[in-house]
């Protein structure tokens, strides 16, 4: 018996819940405020935050509704709503469907009548500090909002702290809210105290010369304080590849002392460094690659590494010894020898070298400067030859943009120029100068336009004396799309590709990403390797399919030959950042 009923109170209480659930299905509209106002009053109202509780009442929706006008009035004022008039309206439409509705004019909004501000001085000679004066939020005149008021204090505090004003306090911060006036008066001073210098800086590792890793600190013993110089001084030792780990840490100021020493914590990386690779490109066909690298070599940062590549046209092998100069950070010194075998459709070609170059930078250019020395034996247009050269050259380069990998918006540039002379102990004489552009411009964040162009020039007496690898050639996924790889340029009597003088290649590309991983692209590229900038361009057309892989950009792209016979397709595939 008892048990029946417990089961009939169990019962009851639950259809009283239903009903009481049914009769209190609430609406909640707000009419007259924007939307960042009428955001903060839903946050206020307690009616807006309690009409889905299951056992909300019609007596507690009621007292809730008596509530909202001070709740909205509150929600206003941060914004600087003095004198707001409410509207309130509790409407029962069907018995289970409550509605109330808040018509609210929020008032003139209230100024701020004065705003006294005030730094210490030598805060006041920082340029972040002028900077953020500059860029104050609010001042006089302005209406006061409280959250801006907020975020000046914050500002501060958090400048004071990475600019080395560890004893920064606020003297006075107060709001002074004038009804009668109806006006808002701010008192703001801030003291910075003593700035702060940079201490001693501590280097815990034992397998670099400490005068070596102290090229890579930014900044002086003594210079003032400043937290975006501690991670610069992180990142840098992050991409110097020597370190498996980096924690840069500043310490506490010594009694009486205005320096702050910095901890660096080094974590070296192994010795040795294997790497092993497989792959596909048009271009190439199937591919693998191996490399090994010693990324600290002495104490002095030296570092050595090897690379191999095999594919259907040829094979690569290649040693390079780098040694950091000037700035560890980007310049060094690279003592290279390597030899390359490739056979394409219009030649085939064994080239060794072995040389020198010097790569720095200079602001924002990257400059290389380079002394090689190669020999190179040949076949192109079935007739065989061979070459010796010593060949200076320099390069520069530079990127605009953020994000390299995937670029919305940015440019490359480069341009280089090389030569050789039968004075120096080369079998023949030549001048090439030869640059590139590449633009990548967003139409939204789905769309981009992508183009490029390639110049190049050759000046010799003697042009068939040149070996392939100076000579231009067009053609493949980087080049004129539709063609095979150097498969473009002037030809002899045969009908064989020889190469030309000069290279003229420009690309158009409309892109559109359909989510976050896959895209599709319309292109269209014109160019040749030609002897006479009067010969004919070949043109290439189609369309493509991208992927954001984890390894980068990967592009498919199925492209007409526009210039040939039967206009036939070709697939080029392509995978890489796009700058």
């Amino acid at each position: 018996m008892y048990t029946v009923q417990r089961m009939l109170l169990a019962l009851l209480v639950w259809l009283c819940s239903a009903t009481l659930y049914a009769q209190t299905n609430v609406n909640v509209v707000i009419n007259g405020l924007d939307k960042p106002l009428e955001d903060n009053a839903r946050l206020f109202l307690s009616i807006e935050q309690q009409k889905d509780h299951a056992l909300i009442s019609e007596g507690r929706l009621r007292r809730l509704h008596k509530k909202a006008v001070q709740e909205i009035s509150s929600a206003l004022q941060p914004f600087g709503y003095y004198r707001p008039i409410i509207k309130t309206e509790l409407t029962q439409p069907t018995p289970d469907h409550w509605q109330a509705t808040y018509t609210i004019d929020p008032g003139p909004p209230l100024p701020v009548g004065q705003f006294n501000f005030e730094l210490s001085e030598e805060m006041r000679k920082d340029p972040e500090f002028q900077m953020l004066i500059q860029n104050l939020p609010l001042r006089k005149g302005d209406v006061f909002n409280h959250l801006k008021y907020e975020n000046i204090k914050t500002s501060l505090a958090n400048l004071a702290a990475e600019r080395g004003y560890f004893s920064a306090h606020f003297v006075e911060h107060r709001i002074e809210i004038d009804l009668d006036n109806y006006e808002a008066r701010i008192h703001l001073r801030y003291d910075g105290g003593p700035r702060y210098r940079f201490g001693e800086v501590l280097l815990e590792q034992d397998v670099l010369d400490p005068e070596f890793l102290r090229r890579f600190i930014p900044f002086d013993r003594g210079a003032p304080y400043a937290l975006y110089e501690l991670i610069d001084l992180q990142q840098a030792l992050n991409d110097s590849d020597y370190f498996q780990t980096v924690e840069v840490s500043p310490a506490q100021p010594q009694p009486d002392s205005d320096e702050i020493p910095v901890t660096v914590m080094l974590t070296p990386r192994k010795r040795h460094r294997y790497s092993f690779g497989l792959g596909y490109g048009t271009d190439t066909g199937p591919r693998a690659k191996f490399g090994w690298g010693i990324p600290r070599l002495n104490r002095t940062g030296h570092r050595f590494n090897t690379d191999a590549r095999v594919s259907v046209i040829g094979y690569s092998l290649s040693a390079h010894y780098r040694v950091p100069v000037l700035n560890p950070r980007t310049d060094q010194m690279v003592y290279s020898a390597g030899a390359v075998n490739e056979k394409t459709v219009s030649s085939d070609t064994t080239l060794y070298t072995i040389g020198a170059s010097l790569n720095r930078s200079r602001g924002p250019w990257r400059e290389s400067v380079s002394l090689n020395y190669q020999q190179e034996d040949y076949i192109i247009a079935d007739i065989p030859g061979t070459s010796s050269l010593l060949i200076p050259s320099a390069n520069w380069s530079r990127i605009w943009g953020r994000n390299f990998i995937y670029t919305l918006d940015g440019l490359r540039f480069d341009i280089g120029l090389r030569g050789a002379s039968k004075k120096l102990i080369s079998d023949t004489d030549f001048f090439q100068l030869q640059g590139g552009i590449k633009a990548i411009t967003s139409l939204g964040h789905r769309d981009r336009i992508i183009t490029r162009g390639r110049l190049g020039s050759t000046w010799t007496q003697d042009f068939h004396q040149l070996p392939p690898s100076v000579r231009f050639f067009a053609g493949g996924a980087q080049s004129v799309r539709g063609y095979a790889y150097q498969s473009l340029g002037p030809v002899d009597n045969n009908g064989k590709v020889v190469g030309g003088k000069y290279l003229l290649v420009g690309s158009i590309e409309y892109e559109h990403a359909f989510n976050g991983k896959w895209g599709a692209a319309l292109f269209y590229d014109a160019g040749n390797a030609i002897d006479s900038f009067d010969d004919e361009l070949e043109r290439g057309a189609g369309f493509g399919l991208r992927w954001k892989s984890p390894v980068g950009p990967v592009r498919i792209d199925f492209a007409s030959a526009l210039t040939r016979e039967g206009r036939p397709w070709r697939l080029h595939i392509n995978i890489g950042p796009d700058l």
